[in-house]
Order: structure tokens, then sequence, then C-alpha cells
């Protein structure tokens, strides 16, 4: 069983992993979101107590308004979609470090969820994005490079994980029924 102990270790770190990124992400989300905010209040001719308009600008790094919107608009949608797929990553490790095995058929369910969702979110966000930059007529690579490659992998190795997780599950199971009766008929008395 050190093999389990070490997967449970290794879960846990990762479950630690996430939730500080999850957070960190919702942090980013919420700066971006004030800072978009704080653009369109400037872009209205308005003023934001205690702001310079500059700073935000060279934070940033946009040359003018309309393009630091797009940019916080951009990094918002961004930051909430990792911080959404963190929350779920988190939630898959809780739920294993709970059970104390990564295989059961909900965990299983619940990681092919995740990978799933690891391979539509990033794809729904760069459209999201793709139609923010038309919005504000920036060109494609304004912003950074928006590639989905990783999140693709990412998500069909978790897939393929949800499989191999279902597999074992399947297999604790077998030898948890064929164990059963071996147990029973040493306990139970001889006829006689």
């Amino acid at each position: 069983m050190k093999s389990l102990e070490t997967i449970q270790k290794t879960f846990r770190v990762f479950q630690i992993l996430a939730k500080v990124f999850m957070i960190l992400s919702f942090v980013w989300a919420g700066l971006s979101a004030l800072g978009l905010l704080c653009g369109i209040v400037w872009y209205s001719g308005g003023t934001v107590v205690g702001a310079n308009q500059e700073l935000l600008h060279t934070l940033t790094e946009t040359n003018g308004l309309n393009q630091l919107i797009a940019v916080l608009m951009v990094d918002t949608i961004a930051a909430l979609t990792d911080g959404i797929l963190l929350a779920f990553a988190y939630r898959y490790f809780k739920t294993e470090q709970a059970v104390g095995t990564p295989f059961t058929h909900e965990g299983a369910d619940q990681i092919r969820r995740l990978g799933v969702r690891a391979i539509v979110l990033p794809l729904v966000t760069v459209i999201l994005i793709a139609v923010v930059y038309a919005m504000f007529g920036m060109p494609q690579g304004a912003g950074s490079d928006w590639s989905n490659i990783s999140s693709v992998s990412t998500g069909i190795v978790l897939i393929l994980a949800s499989i191999i997780f279902r597999y074992g599950a399947d297999l604790e199971k077998k030898t948890a029924a064929s164990a059963f009766p071996a147990l029973f008929w040493r306990t139970a008395p001889s006829p006689g």
C-alpha cells in the first residue's frame, strides 16, 4: 500500500497547488475587472479617485483607452476561465482525498468531466477573446498568443486518466467481490 500513500501525498500537493492558483486566478480576474471599470470610467470622461490613468496605461502596455479596455477584458475572461478550471480540479482533488483512492467510478467520472472542460472552456475563451478583439478593432496578435494545444492535450490526458481510474475501480470492485465469498465460506458454520 506504499504506492497508494504516494498517490495520496501527490494528490494532496496538487490539491494545495490547485487551490493557490485558483485563488490567484480569481484575484487577477478581480483586479483586471477593476481596471476595466476604471478604463470605462476614463473612456466616458470621468475620473477615478486615487487612480492615475497613465499608471494604468503603463501597467497594461496599451496605446489608448480602447486597447486598454480590450486588454483588460481579455485578461478578465482568461483569468476567470483559469480560475473556474482550477476550481473543478480542486474539487476533484478534495473528493479524492476524502475517499482515499483515485480508483472510484465517481472520481473517474469527475476527472473525465474535468478533461472535457479543459478542452471546451479554453476554446470558448479563445472565441470570446476574438470577439473582444474584433469589437475594439484590434489585430489578433495585439494580445498574447492564445494557442489551445496545451489545454486540448491536458484534456485528452485527463480523459485517458479517467479511463485508467475507472479500470482500477473495476479491478478493486472485482477483487472485493472475489474476496467476499472466500471470507464468507471460511466463517460460515459447516452443515451438520
